[in-house]
């Protein structure tokens, strides 16, 4: 880890945090323990060898801390670590705010999205029946052209994402263009203007319909979202 010679702090946070992936790492983090494979699914273009080395300089700086299971290791954020998640909020609203032009065609992951979405649902929200949503995206990437069709089981303990048809009656269907449905999700552009021009359809009962807009708080105007990094509710 190399350092920048000065003793101020914003120097020293730097030295840890400023680290190519780093605070993506942290990121994942934020959502509580997990291992390394969980880890390596949010940061899927970071070779593995990398994640092993940003990790145990986290851990040598303080910031992560291990346990050990029978296969692996779980790792965790330490209090010192646990205070950067603030770090990552605010880099997540100056993004939000400043950083919505540099979304290129190639940033667009369905797989980043669904279980973004999964992580934000706030457990209050959620209807007290089963909802099944089925996403239908178009215009993915090339690399993404095969994760074209996602289901999200929307329970009050769990929500599930599945990348095959669970065998459940569908509730909601979501049928979008990729770029679009991200921009209305991170409230970048309103869903009732997605919907008059057709970039977004949605299929199914108004009262469901409902339960999703609440559950992924979307919008029907633009409102610029401010997403959580804290273990669900």
């Amino acid at each position: 880890m190399k350092g920048y010679g000065q003793f101020c702090p914003v120097a020293k946070t730097a030295e840890v945090f400023a680290q190519r992936w780093t605070p993506l790492v942290v990121r994942e983090l934020c959502f509580g323990p997990r291992r390394f494979t969980e880890i390596h699914m949010g940061v899927p273009l970071m070779s593995r060898a990398l994640l092993v080395q940003r990790l145990a300089e986290l851990e040598a700086a303080g910031v992560v801390a291990t346990e050990p299971l029978a296969q692996g290791k779980l790792y965790s954020l330490t209090p010192a670590g646990e205070q950067m998640s603030e770090l990552v909020a605010l880099m997540s609203d100056w993004g939000q705010r400043h950083g919505q032009g540099r979304i290129v065609h190639e940033d667009l992951d369905p797989t980043l999205l669904m279980w973004g979405m999964k992580r934000q649902i706030d457990p209050r929200e959620l209807p007290g029946r089963d909802v099944v949503l089925r996403f239908e995206f178009r215009g993915l990437p090339r690399a993404h052209a095969a994760r074209r069709y996602w289901w999200m089981i929307l329970r009050v303990d769990d929500v599930e994402v599945c990348l095959k048809d669970p065998g459940r009656d569908v509730d909601v269907v979501v049928a979008a263009d990729l770029e679009a449905f991200v921009r209305v999700w991170m409230g970048h552009r309103g869903l009732a203007d997605a919907l008059a021009s057709g970039d977004i359809g949605l299929s199914g009962e108004r009262a469901r319909i409902a339960e999703l807009k609440r559950a992924l708080r979307i919008e029907d105007r633009t409102a610029l979202k401010t997403l959580a990094f804290r273990p669900a509710a």
